[in-house]
């Protein structure tokens, strides 16, 4: 364990300052194998808080993230912060805490599955993949109905003498 990490606590030093808050903005490279690609984390900010109680101290942070991420539609990039926090409890029987993993995990886990760049984003083209934001196309995109094909299908009633079963 790297002791010498902003992110790893002495439990003994907690103790004895009866708690202890924290902010920071850790460089974005420590969290960056928590995304799908190494450029979506752009800045970190975390703010921990450790309480004191008889046998444990409570670790209560919260995670700030800008993240730079795809739009679903588009797939123009779009720049957000996300924000979540979580809460630990750590027995006496540990030497340090180490808070660098429930960050990675927290980090992790605010990337929504689906953002827009705007809520009224046309996207892209089927046929040529232009986006419609930023132009039109003269495709003509194919309106039928899926179940277009099934209007010739006959059914035949095997019940009716003469069928075959």
């Amino acid at each position: 364990m790297t002791e010498n990490s902003p992110l790893v606590f002495k439990y003994a030093d907690i103790k004895a300052e009866g708690g202890l808050n924290v902010k920071l903005s850790p460089s974005p490279e420590l969290y960056a194998d928590a995304f799908d690609s190494r450029t979506t984390l752009k800045r970190i900010d975390l703010e921990l808080d450790f309480s004191v109680g008889g046998d444990s101290i409570l670790l209560e942070g919260k995670v700030s993230a800008e993240l730079q991420l795809e739009c679903s539609r588009c797939a123009d990039p779009v720049t957000r912060v996300f924000e979540d926090s979580f809460d630990e409890v750590y027995p006496d029987t540990v030497e340090c805490i180490d808070a660098r993993e429930v960050v990675r995990e927290t980090a992790g886990l605010l990337a929504p599955i689906k953002v827009l760049c705007s809520e009224t984003c046309k996207g892209r083209c089927l046929v040529c993949g232009i986006n419609r934001n930023k132009q039109t196309c003269s495709c003509k995109t194919d309106k039928t109905s899926p179940f277009e094909a099934l209007k010739g299908l006959r059914v035949e009633d095997r019940k009716k003498p003469g069928n075959k079963i």
